[in-house]
């Protein structure tokens, strides 16, 4: 008989769909999230509303991809397992590259500066010595593995959101006449000026409404039953997002200089103060410089996890996949990380931290991420037609549909952010040119494929059995083989 103790460990699946859904929503509350909720209302004022819903279109076409390649590979790899028997290597460390290295470069910064921004309002402490402040305790957190702080954010994450639709409903109800605010301006048109145009022309921005919301997938493995908790909780959570954001573009609309929210570099403070005078800028205040530093948090806890598992498939240096032996992370990856976001911390601030190149720094992430998702949505078709008998336990509906609407609705987004699509392009270009000079110095095929049996027999060893998918995987394997001895 085997001895138990000599199995590996295993992730345990004990997350059920409240943990997907709240990974799913969870950046609703990000800074740069909340920034770019009141810039978008600055520029379309009432018409928000119908740029977001515009917005949601490749979005929810996304959220269909993302939930069949979970259901298909519930692992934690999310695009790069997804893009490895689709498409193959050079498209799956290009994705992870231009959608996850690029959006915590960007966004990372301006995370930081945006909470650092809101607490030296407060407080009149320097900006720059909050955020890169706020950037040492997470670098701490993350070395040190302080395990309490890992359950603390969730709930931290949870509070925050309601604290930000109470704000919302306190808007939209006019109730903040009560703390000194809710005085109307004149914003009693529905479209802005300019017109449908300029509604139309906010629409990349407000992708950033939702961007993110795929985080909920690297819980697959964790997850009892990842093939409904995901898909449904990607959904919910757009639809969620939508609603609460809309509602507090209502009352910043409302109460709130158009003009004020398009300049200012922390405007969902502006609107805050609006709805319900000095008591509501200090509670978005606080609670930009909290969701600063947990979006912040995650993003330095996630990407080292990502080039890990980069580096040990041989993708990216070697270095990125060493564990510390005494704290047991991935320290390359972590320093690599912080360095990264310190790097545009302090470049944002040394050009002024104004509302322009915030948009810059997060629309170019926009950008390159977008193209994730177009790379994922490319994949669910891709494995249909070459794996079409793979059991697929949750199904996009309609792909040969919805997954074109949702690219060219994709690629409409991209359009309307033209002038940081140079910047873009630029960036793709360095990463493909590094995934081609990789793989020829290492003499490896630039685009090899990797088997899907490959990628499911890896999950099923490392973590937990998952009823349903196990028997239909090991079903369909065993037909596959017999199939092939034929």
């Amino acid at each position: 008989m085997s001895n138990p103790q000599n199995q590996p460990t295993k992730l345990k699946r004990v997350l059920g769909f409240n943990a997907a859904y709240g990974a799913a929503v969870g950046l609703v509350v990000s800074g740069t999230a909340m920034f770019s909720v009141g810039n978008v209302a600055g520029t379309s004022g009432f018409a928000t509303c119908v740029s977001s819903a515009i917005a949601l279109i490749p979005m929810m076409a996304t959220a269909f991809a993302f939930g069949e390649l979970a259901a298909m590979i519930p692992g934690g790899g999310m695009v790069g397992d997804y893009t490895k028997p689709a498409l193959g290597r050079f498209w799956a460390t290009f994705a992870t590259l231009i959608g996850y290295v690029m959006l915590i470069a960007c966004d990372g910064g301006t995370q930081l500066v945006m909470g650092g921004l809101c607490f030296e309002e407060m407080t009149g402490v320097p900006h720059i010595v909050v955020s890169l402040g706020l950037l040492a305790v997470i670098l701490a957190v993350n070395l040190y593995d302080v395990g309490l702080y890992g359950k603390f954010e969730g709930y931290a994450t949870i509070g925050m959101m309601i604290i930000y639709l109470v704000l919302a409903v306190v808007g939209a109800t006019g109730a903040g006449t009560a703390f000194g605010g809710a005085q109307e301006v004149v914003n009693t048109e529905f479209l802005p000026e300019g017109g449908w145009g300029t509604v139309f022309s906010t629409v990349g921005a407000a992708i950033w409404f939702f961007i993110g919301f795929e985080f909920a997938c690297p819980m697959a493995e964790e997850s009892k039953k990842p093939y409904k908790h995901i898909p449904y909780g990607l959904i919910l959570g757009l639809l969620t997002i939508l609603v609460i954001d809309n509602i507090f573009v209502y009352g910043a609309v409302k109460y709130t200089d158009l003009g004020v929210l398009s300049t200012s570099a922390v405007p969902q403070t502006r609107a805050a103060v609006a709805i319900m005078g000095p008591v509501g800028g200090i509670i978005m205040s606080v609670l930009t410089t909290l969701a600063s530093f947990t979006t912040g948090n995650a993003y330095v806890a996630g990407l080292p996890r990502m080039l890990y598992g980069l580096a040990r498939d041989g993708s990216i240096p070697a270095v990125f996949g060493k564990i510390h032996p005494k704290y047991r992370v991935p320290m390359a990856g972590v320093w690599f990380t912080v360095f990264l976001i310190a790097l545009t911390t302090v470049y944002i601030t040394a050009m002024g931290g104004t509302s322009d190149v915030i948009n810059l720094f997060i629309n170019t992430a926009c950008v390159t991420w977008l193209v994730t998702y177009i790379i994922a949505m490319v994949d669910v078709l891709v494995l249909r037609k070459k794996y079409p008998d793979f059991p697929r336990l949750w199904k996009a509906p309609i792909a040969w549909v919805t997954l074109p609407i949702g690219m060219l609705g994709a690629l409409y987004a991209i359009s309307t952010l033209s002038y940081v699509i140079p910047y873009a392009l630029i960036v793709m270009a360095v990463v493909a040119v590094y995934c081609i000079v990789w793989n020829k110095s290492h003499k490896k095929p630039i685009n090899e494929q990797v088997p899907i049996e490959e990628l499911v027999q890896q999950i099923r060893e490392r973590s937990e059995y998952l009823p349903v998918w196990d028997e239909a995987v090991v079903e369909w394997m065993n037909n596959r083989r017999t199939a092939k001895g034929n």
